[in-house]
């Protein structure tokens, strides 16, 4: 008897310390919607974080609201179940109850056990490629968190969810841009709640996402929503973003869905689609190889004034100046993985020829339409890159592979970035830069976020998401530097502050362009570096646009009564024009080849020493 009193009692008390436990393990916090209940989660670092995740920041954007502004969510009745991801938003490819329209949601990771340290700073994270896709694999902020910040993730809608536009009041654009302003606007009235402190929130975005922060900067509207920027391998004033039209993009997709005859309720007709069926047209559309704009932010200035969100072009903004200038941290990495990683190399195992075919009839024309090289220069551009990039002695399909992935990375990415940096680095101080070389890990998967400084900031858990065990010896030093300093941008506005014994990093100037350098696997020879890099970008961000110009220029100084004149004086001059243009042309042409020739010279013999 006496041993079943014993048994008793210590069943109740370690039952009532599993409830305990159990509690302490699913914090529960109240916000104005009404409840939630996250869980615990304990860290590589042995700290322990909470978690809150998939919670509803605005309404589902569904039936009369699909194709319209962010509503406020009505709440609920007692309490949410914000423990696991939630559905991204509708974007292909198509995979059936991978995405759901009911999709604006965000997650919070934040330290636990508090104390004194509260209100911490926020960091906002916003992601996706293109605007038209995001990652496969949700980021997760606990390991980010866990060095004592308060790290939120965003949602928003994609593609024709969240870019359709027709320039008009009713169809206005720009509705993941005001999905994500939403968020802000939430996690400035909720994240007390959290630890977070709403006066120092840091803006941090990847490709689309940096695009999106800059936006951000942009915008009239979200002064005093943010204090801090971080802008990762994404620019703003990519020709694809200042010269696109997404209205051409809309009226197609009306086309093929068979809307364009509901000319008085084309909202209706789309509406009434299945979200899949809106997903194939957009799949047989983004397929043509005939598209020329994309879903993408747009210059909402037809709309009234106070409900404008990007009022003035993009790229007049950077240069004079007129935007909300706080410190800003930016930088480029290496791709882990690029989104044709597996057709390329389904290509390369067919042999060197089929690789090749791919680069000059798919990759660099991509490439000149998205450059919007379209005039009549464009085949003497065509010729230039694939010199540059796919002239191989050998027929070396290791050579190619790899040549392949630099083109990409310098016309999407690296140029990209030096011409934005050039304008913010006008007005901007302090701005900070950074590059992270490749760290020679391999995804398994083309279908989520991957690329270096993204990996070492939110990983080891990102990492192991994508495949791999977790990170080696040099990688945790790497990553623990590199969340230190970022930690330190979130909260001083300098990632090595006077009281960091650290070598200071020296702000970016126009007369003085320091860029902290972060590899693992070998050392970089900064000026050598620096050379092959400016003309990497010289190549892209000059050349090609001025050889772009040269015949539209020439066309526009030749009057029009002498154009197609029979007269022989008007044809002399014509001439004149035309050999004048060529000569200063190929003077061009002949520096930048020999220029190219020494770094093709380089390049072999460095893959000649390394076995390729």
């Amino acid at each position: 008897m006496l041993a079943a009193v014993i048994f008793v009692n210590i069943f109740f008390v370690v039952l009532s310390n599993c409830q305990k436990w159990q509690q302490e393990r699913q914090p529960v916090v109240r916000i104005q919607q009404g409840l939630l209940a996250g869980v615990a989660v304990d860290t590589e670092s042995s700290k322990i974080v909470n978690s809150y995740l998939g919670v509803p920041y605005a309404a589902p954007p569904v039936d009369s609201l699909r194709f319209s502004s962010p509503a406020r969510h009505l709440g609920w009745n007692g309490t949410y179940d914000a423990t696991n991801f939630r559905s991204r938003c509708p974007q292909l490819p198509l995979r059936l109850g991978v995405t759901n329209e009911d999709c604006l949601h965000l997650s919070i990771w934040s330290p636990s056990n508090l104390g004194n340290y509260a209100p911490l700073p926020v960091v906002v994270f916003f992601e996706g490629l293109d605007f038209f896709q995001s990652s496969s694999i949700p980021v997760s902020g606990q390991d980010l968190a866990a060095e004592g910040i308060v790290v939120v993730t965003v949602n928003y809608r994609l593609n024709i969810f969240g870019f359709f536009c027709l320039g008009t009041a009713e169809s206005r654009g720009n509705l993941g841009l005001l999905d994500q302003y939403f968020a802000l606007l939430w996690i400035r009235e909720n994240i007390k709640q959290f630890g977070g402190d709403p006066e120092k929130i840091t803006l941090f975005g990847y490709s689309s996402g940096a695009v999106s922060v800059a936006l951000h900067m942009v915008s009239p509207r979200t002064a005093g929503l943010f204090q801090r920027a971080i802008i990762s391998s994404g620019s703003v004033v990519t020709p694809w973003q200042i010269n696109n039209d997404p209205t051409v993009a809309s009226k197609e997709i009306i086309r093929l869905l068979g809307c364009n005859a509901y000319t008085l309720d084309i909202l209706g007709c789309l509406r009434a689609k299945k979200a899949e069926e809106i997903l194939e047209a957009l799949q047989e559309y983004s397929e043509s190889r005939n598209w020329t704009d994309m879903f993408l932010p747009v210059v909402d200035n037809f709309l009234p004034e106070n409900n404008r969100y990007l009022p003035v072009e993009l790229s007049k903004a950077l240069k004079e100046g007129t935007f909300l200038q706080v410190p800003i941290l930016t930088g480029i990495s290496k791709p882990i993985t690029y989104p044709q990683l597996d057709e390329w190399l389904e290509l390369a195992s067919q042999g060197y020829s089929q690789l090749q075919q791919y680069v000059e009839r798919a990759k660099i024309p991509e490439i000149i339409r998205l450059y919007k090289f379209n005039g009549g220069s464009k085949e003497d551009i065509f010729d230039l890159i694939k010199w540059k990039y796919a002239t191989v002695v050998q027929e070396d399909v290791r050579f190619l592979f790899d040549q392949l992935k630099e083109l990409e990375y310098d016309a999407k990415i690296e140029a990209p970035h030096f011409l934005q940096l050039s304008q913010f680095s006008t007005y901007v101080q302090p701005i900070f830069v950074y590059y992270v070389d490749d760290l020679g890990i391999m995804a398994n998967t083309t279908d989520h976020l991957a690329a270096s400084d993204l990996l070492l900031l939110f990983g080891p858990d990102l990492l192991k998401q994508i495949g791999r065990k977790g990170f080696n010896s040099n990688e945790m030093r790497l990553g623990a530097q590199i969340k230190q300093m970022w930690t330190n941008f979130v909260i001083f506005g300098n990632p090595t502050p006077n009281n960091v014994r650290v070598k200071p990093w020296a702000k970016y100037t126009s007369e003085n362009p320091y860029i902290e350098m972060f590899e693992t696997i070998k050392s970089i020879d900064v000026k050598e570096e620096t050379k092959r890099r400016n003309k990497r970008v010289t190549f892209w961000n000059h050349l090609l646009p001025k050889l772009a110009q040269r015949r539209s220029i020439l066309s526009s100084n030749i009057p029009k009564e002498f154009q197609n004149s029979p007269d022989p004086a008007a044809g002399f001059r014509h001439a004149m024009y035309t050999l004048v243009a060529l000569v200063v042309a190929l003077m061009a042409l002949l520096v930048i080849c020999i220029i190219l020739l020494k770094k093709r010279s380089k390049d072999r013999e460095r893959h000649i020493h390394l076995g390729y």
